[in-house]
This record gives C-alpha cells, sequence and structure tokens, in this order.
C-alpha cells in the first residue's frame, strides 16, 4: 500500500497542471492583495473590511476559497480519475494486480495531503506577500469579533481559519470524487464539478429570495450547501459567539461519508474499467 501511495503521489505530481496550481499562489495572491487596496479606501480601519498585514492570509483564504481552491480541487480530481479512465493508464496500474479497493484509497489520500500542502503554501506565502503589499495596523478587526486582534492572535485565529477550510474541501474533494469517478469523460466530469459548485453558490441565494427573511429555519438550509458554509460558516463557528457549528460539521460529515462511500462502490466496480 506505501509504494502504491508513493506511485499515485508521483503520478499526479509528474502532471504540468499540479504545479501550475502551486505556482499561481503567488500571483493569486498578489490578485488579492490588489483588490483589497481598492477596497480599503471604503472602509475605516476599524473595520473587519479593512485588511492589513495581520488579516491579510484570513481575507486571502475567504476571497480564494470558493473559487481558487474549489477549482482546484476539481482539476486535482478530474486528472487523477477521470482522465486516466479516458486515457487508459489506469490500465496500466491494474496490471500489477493492485486491487480496485487499495487504489481507490492511494488516489483519495494522494488528493487530500496535496490540498493540505496547497492550502500550507498558501497561508505562508501570504504572510509575506501581506507584509509587502498590504498596511500595518498594531490591532485589526475580525468579522464576528467585538475585541480587536494583535498580529499574532490575527496568525493564530488564521490557523484555525485555515484548518476549517481544509475541512471543507475535504467534504468538497468527497463530492468531486464522485463526480470524477462516474464521468466518462474530462469534459463530463468538469462540467459536471462546475455545475455542482454554481449550484452551491446560487442555491442560499434563491432560498432566500424565496422565504423572503432569514430566520434560523432558513439559515440551516442555506447552509446545506458547502460554498454557504466556507463562504459564512467557517467564519461564524470561529466567532465570539459561535452559531451552528455542530450542524455544519454534521453536514460536512455526511457530505464526506455519502460521497466518499459512492464513490467506493462505483470505482471498485472493475467491469466498468476493465
Amino acid at each position: 500500500m506505501k509504494s502504491l501511495f508513493i506511485s499515485e503521489f508521483e503520478r499526479l505530481w509528474t502532471k504540468k497542471n499540479t504545479w501550475l496550481i502551486f505556482i499561481s499562489i503567488p500571483l493569486v495572491l498578489y490578485a488579492s492583495a490588489k483588490y483589497y487596496l481598492s477596497h480599503n479606501v471604503l472602509v475605516t480601519t476599524t473595520s473587519p473590511e479593512f485588511t492589513s498585514f495581520a488579516n491579510f492570509p484570513i481575507a486571502a483564504m475567504q476571497e480564494q476559497l470558493i473559487t481558487f481552491f474549489n477549482l482546484a480541487v476539481i482539476l486535482l480530481l478530474v486528472l487523477s480519475v477521470t482522465e486516466e479512465y479516458r486515457t487508459g493508464q489506469i490500465r496500466m496500474i491494474m496490471i500489477r494486480q493492485i486491487s480496485f479497493s487499495k487504489l481507490f484509497f492511494a488516489k483519495f489520500i494522494t488528493v487530500i495531503i496535496t490540498i493540505f500542502l496547497l492550502i500550507t503554501a498558501y497561508y505562508f506565502f501570504s504572510i509575506p506577500i501581506g507584509y509587502l503589499l498590504m498596511p500595518k495596523l498594531e490591532k485589526v478587526s475580525i468579522f464576528y469579533h467585538n475585541e480587536l486582534f494583535a498580529t499574532l492572535s490575527s496568525f493564530i485565529y488564521g490557523v484555525k481559519y485555515y484548518l476549517l477550510s481544509f475541512l471543507t474541501l475535504i467534504a468538497m474533494a468527497s463530492t468531486i470524487m464522485f463526480i470524477s469517478t462516474v464521468s466518462q469523460t474530462v469534459t463530463t466530469g468538469v462540467g459536471l464539478s462546475i455545475g455542482f459548485l454554481l449550484s452551491s453558490i446560487i442555491y442560499p441565494q434563491i432560498l432566500l429570495m424565496f422565504f423572503g427573511k432569514l430566520t434560523m429555519k432558513v439559515a440551516k438550509l442555506q447552509f446545506l450547501s458547502l460554498t454557504h458554509i466556507q463562504h459564512m460558516g467557517i467564519a461564524i463557528s470561529l466567532g465570539e459567539y459561535p452559531s451552528l457549528v455542530g450542524w455544519n460539521f454534521s453536514i460536512l460529515l455526511i457530505y464526506t461519508t455519502i460521497f466518499t462511500v459512492l464513490s467506493y462502490l462505483c470505482f471498485t466496480k472493475t467491469s466498468k474499467y476493465i
């Protein structure tokens, strides 16, 4: 199993797109910094919307989690799963008499570790870029907190924010893994995955329009969307007065469990791929 995992890790990292995702991190952070600098002129320095060096890692993740990171997950899984089925690479692996069960877990764990490395690299790159480009304040405001945060406290909060972001990406990866497994072509895999992502983004807004006002019931229904948990649920869970923490974690667990099991069942049907 160890040799299989190493092999899958090497296979994923020999793909140009994997390297392009990581190489694009400084560019994505630079674009986020430019956006927040232009936004800073519209808000006061005491507003949670004001971005400085201390809270730039948090703001940069809030800005790019739904787009850059979710799209990275889609790309990594489509490359690792759907493309190998389409090109017949999966047959070359199975010549080594490796079970589909072991191959499934090797692929999935490889992608999860790569996502973790992506988040880690993003966090550490955000610190020097934030230092070079963003204004410096002694203390900063953070959403859903009344007290101000010093730089070190803000960085610690950022680590917590990134860890919760990672959990949402595991749930997203489980879902995209299922889509990639059942898709017959790369185009289908990418199309269905982006369709799911867009539906998750639009669904909470349609729900609010339908009910007319935001109640606890509506909020819970909105948090059935993974992207809504990414957009608001993480900050609320880390707030001074956390709300719906158990609900959001339950939703993440349900997504992860259901779609991992479904992916496993589909993946291990060898007759479909050989």
